[in-house]
């Protein structure tokens, strides 16, 4: 099997069961931090898109209210997480074994 490259595009399919892991320096802006934060316990991938796309829809629920019903929203929550995720490999965020 073809280990999986260090750079990532937003359109590809990353196995649920890769491994994910910070590399770079502190996370720059609010959304790395969430990603950086949300690597406790060494996650999968898979664990890693959950985790951020709850913190994000948390962090709106809390902002906006429950009034709002942002958990309408919820499912683009987790496209969202895969997008910032996406964005992070390759410099700060290895997905997959290194080579």
């Amino acid at each position: 099997m073809q280990p999986l490259t260090m750079l990532v595009s937003s359109s590809a399919v990353i196995p649920p069961d890769a491994p994910v892991a910070w590399t770079g320096g502190p996370p720059g802006d609010d959304e790395a931090r969430v990603v950086w934060e949300s690597l406790r316990d060494n996650p999968r991938y898979g664990t890693l898109v959950d985790r951020v796309a709850e913190r994000l829809f948390r962090q709106d629920l809390a902002a906006v209210g429950a009034s709002a019903d942002v958990g309408f929203l919820r499912p683009f929550y987790v496209v969202h997480a895969r997008r910032i995720i996406a964005a992070l490999a390759g410099t700060l965020l290895r997905i997959g074994r290194s080579s």
